[in-house]
């Protein structure tokens, strides 16, 4: 998940070793016991301490964890998860029963499609050569931008609509937006199963930051990174945008200007004192070292930055669902295709300025 950005310092609780989905929690909830009689889910015995293991496959869409579920393994974990209410972690503002009603429709959609009676096949048109040319709708959103002449604002707001197995984070994804951008232009539609045809907005306008426009700005009001690259000759300006998640509060990510110090693929992680600490208590260690792979937080590509003795970062994650909240220790996190695009493009010593400006489009 988005998490410490403090090689050795600040780094957000990782999911318990025990738990074999290499993901990390947003946040840890009650004590793993194991005390209450164990279910069987799915032919596996189960307690409550086990629980984390459905919060990590719920929170991060990890669908080998459900692979051969019927209708009854859904009920029993249900009941099982009702049971142990107060057990694991959950990820904020993703109830656990919530997502696993939600799992549980879209599986056994999957597994028993309706069926629906075919409509007559109509004869179609021939096409033609010299179609006429109707207007064009507005684009989708875009991470690259030509920036304007003159104003400062680009982009465009656009409605789609959602098929049966989007969730709002994977449309937000797929167009470049955050968690908290989409759900915000979206009130009333369920973010975890919108459903089929549902009106989506896809919040697309943008208000350039404020000052030079030059090297990367992080606008935290926004929860928006924008890259302004030098253009080449005879080449329009350009701007490159995309979301981020930042530092929650009381490890917020500092205002001020800073820049790219080191770039660094396949970082390794390192859980500070306080974190293995935790962990240790509860009895989910943490080694002292997390090298490349799906278990790694920082993702596989890293920007260190001047702040802090080089102890801030911009990085991919290993929870995309994240991206667009404030949740992260401080660092900057970046969905991580975005975070690749970016490493290529951003040369080391590149100027970062990171501001708190409201906007309202």
């Amino acid at each position: 998940m988005l998490h410490a950005l403090k090689p050795g310092a600040n780094v957000i609780p990782a999911l318990a070793a025990a738990v074999p989905l290499g993901l990390f929690a947003l946040c840890v909830r009650g004590q793993v016991g194991g005390q209450t009689p164990p279910f069987v889910i799915h032919g596996e015995p189960k307690n409550c301490a086990a629980i984390s293991q459905l919060d990590s496959a719920l929170s991060s869409n990890y669908q080998p964890f459900f692979s051969g579920w019927t209708e009854k393994d859904y009920a029993d974990a249900i009941a099982w998860a009702e049971a142990c209410a107060e057990y694991g972690w959950h990820v904020a503002g993703r109830p656990r029963l919530t997502l696993l009603r939600a799992q549980r429709d879209w599986a056994l959609r999957l597994a028993h499609p309706p069926v629906t009676a075919h409509a007559p096949v109509m004869a179609q048109p021939p096409v033609t050569a010299h179609a006429p040319v109707t207007a064009q709708a507005p684009s989708l959103p875009s991470a690259r931008h030509e920036l304007p002449a003159d104003g400062a604002v680009v982009g465009a707001d656009v409605t789609i609509r959602s098929h049966y197995a989007d969730t709002l984070p994977d449309i937000a994804r797929r167009y470049s937006l955050g968690y908290e951008e989409i759900v915000r232009a979206n009130p009333g539609v369920d973010v975890w199963l919108p459903g089929e045809g549902t009106r989506i907005v896809l919040p697309g306008r943008r208000i350039l930051p404020p000052g030079i426009r030059d090297g990367v700005v992080v606008n935290l009001a926004e929860h928006r990174l924008y890259y302004f690259p030098k253009p080449a000759k005879d080449e329009k300006p350009v701007v490159i945008t995309y979301p981020v998640s930042i530092g929650k509060v009381g490890e917020d990510t500092p205002l001020g200007q800073s820049y790219i110090t080191a770039k660094i693929k396949n970082p390794t992680w390192y859980p500070p004192a306080s974190v293995r600490k935790e962990h240790a208590e509860r009895g989910e260690p943490l080694p002292p070292a997390v090298g490349p792979g799906p278990d790694n937080p920082l993702g596989e590509y890293m920007m260190r930055l001047g702040f802090g003795n080089g102890t801030y970062e911009i990085h991919a994650t290993n929870k995309p669902v994240a991206i667009g909240m404030a949740n992260t220790n401080g660092c900057i996190g970046l969905y991580p295709e975005d975070m690749a695009a970016l490493f290529a493009m951003v040369p080391v010593g590149t100027v970062v300025r990171f501001i708190n400006v409201p906007v309202a489009l």
